[in-house]
Order: C-alpha cells, then structure tokens, then sequence
C-alpha cells in the first residue's frame, strides 16, 4: 500500500533522511551493563533540518510523523522524540530514558497529564537490552511538578512515536524481504516459499496498519491515545519477530542489524504501555 503524503511532509522526509546520513545505531550490544545511544551530533543535525521547529500548532503534525518514520527507520535514539514533544526526558514509575544529568523530567500524570520538575536525587543507571539509557529516579524526591500543555504534547508525542513505531517495523521487514529474495534454500530463494511468502505478506499488513496509524494521529485532537499506542507497539514486535522467522539464526548475527530493530521494537513497546498505564 502506497500512502500519499503532501509534498512538504514528504519534503521534509528527505530533510530528515538527509541529516542523518549514514548514521547507524551500534551493532554491539553491551548486555548487562548500562547503554545510552544519545549523539548529540545526530540531534544538531536533526534540530538543523526543522526538527525542533514542528510543535508549535498542530497543523505541521503531517511533518512529525514523516520524520518519525525516518527516525524510526534507524532506530535512532528515543531521546529525539521525548525532549522535543514532551520538553524534557520521559520519566515513567520511577524509571526514565536519556536522563542522566538531565535538568528536568517529563512525567506522566493521572488523567492524562503531564508535568514537568526536577530531579531532586542521584539518578542510578540501570542495565537495559537496549540503548536507551534507562535510570532509576527517587519519585517522591522529584521537585515540584510544573502543568503543561498536557493535550497539545501528548498528541505531537502520540505522532512521533507512532510513527517511530512504523519506521522500525518496516526496515526490519525490508531486511527480511532483501534476506528471502538473496537466500536459495531447495533450490529457490527463500522468498518462492509459501510459508515465507505467507508470513511476509502478514508483516506487511501490520506495517500498513502502523503507518495508517500514524498518519491519523496526524490529524488527532485528542490527549493520549492508548489503543493505538498498544496496538502498534505489539504489531511492531511482531514484525521483527516475523523477521526473524525469516532469517533464521543468521537474523542473530550482529553484522546483519535485526537485532537492534527487535530490541528497540521491545523496549519502545513496554515505554508506550507504561505511559498509558501512568496516564490512566
């Protein structure tokens, strides 16, 4: 399914593919032990391409996510979603994300709210599978918390992440369907299997899905939008699963990146869940 966006959203796609050149996520993991994927680099060049010049009025939200689905397709660090929608780190039950030293915490409030304060005590990193650089905060030692624009920064966060969400799923699944169509088993490229083609042509309907998703959230007024949330957070592990499927044990191999998108399809998922979960 092609997905018509107008010309500036996809304008500003190029933009955003552009800035980030041929930067990857790292390929080696260091389980067990603490991993930030922030590059500050990365989110200059970001900025420099209008990034952080979309939030203002709800109209440009047609930009966000066409630049999410880049961001997405990457992996690129979380952190370009949370600081520019929400104005500060994403702080959920205790845990945040790209926090540490940070000035302020973006936390999720009962009734769909949103506050911002400072974090009143040590932040104590804490082991992830994935490089978001998740600490733990003492949350009764959070300064006093500041309301925002709780609607107008949920719906622009709504945007990113959904579209973020699109974007990984549908690079993994472009590296299973290059991996079919190169890999011959019984004489045949994998992709001539039925049960292959049966389990790709699944992946892409649940990217479909996520990308059509994405693009109404564009076009959304309400506050946080938990249905769609979870929805595309387990659709987009589905997709990397799937990809998997199809790679077998090499999808395992560091040198070939799937790793990266299923971890990430993982740790957004449980981020998005707790975030409804706090909001509720």
């Amino acid at each position: 399914m092609n997905f018509q966006s107008s010309k500036e959203d996809a304008l500003f796609a190029e933009s955003v593919r552009a800035a980030i050149g041929d930067w990857h996520a790292p390929l080696e993991p260091e389980l067990g032990s603490w991993q930030d994927d922030r590059d500050d680099d990365l989110a200059a060049r970001i900025a420099a391409a209008g990034w952080s010049d979309l939030w203002a009025t709800e109209e440009l939200l047609g930009a966000v996510v066409a630049g999410a689905i880049e961001l997405g397709r990457v992996a690129a660090p979380v952190s370009l979603l949370d600081e520019v929608t929400l104005g500060a780190p994403l702080c959920v039950e205790g845990r945040a994300r790209h926090a540490r030293g940070v000035q302020s915490l973006a936390v999720p409030l009962r009734g769909g709210g949103l506050g911002l304060g400072p974090p009143a005590s040590e932040a104590r990193a804490e082991p992830t599978l994935d490089g978001t650089g998740s600490v733990r905060i003492d949350v009764a030692a959070i300064g006093q918390l500041e309301p925002v624009a709780a609607a107008s920064c949920w719906r622009a966060w709504n945007a990113a992440t959904l579209g973020y969400l699109a974007g990984v799923a549908a690079r993994a699944l472009e590296l299973a369907v290059d991996h079919a169509r190169a890999r011959e088993q019984f004489g045949a490229p994998l992709a001539a299997l039925p049960a292959v083609q049966s389990r790709l042509a699944d992946a892409v309907l649940a990217v479909d899905g996520m990308t059509l998703l994405a693009w109404a959230a564009a076009t959304n007024t309400g506050g946080l939008q938990a249905p769609e949330l979870r929805f595309a957070g387990g659709s987009c592990c589905e997709v990397t699963a799937a990809a998997h499927q199809v790679y077998g044990a090499a999808g395992f191999a560091l040198e070939t990146g799937l790793h990266v998108y299923h971890r990430r399809a993982q740790s957004t998922r449980a981020w998005a869940s707790a975030v409804c979960t706090a909001a509720r």
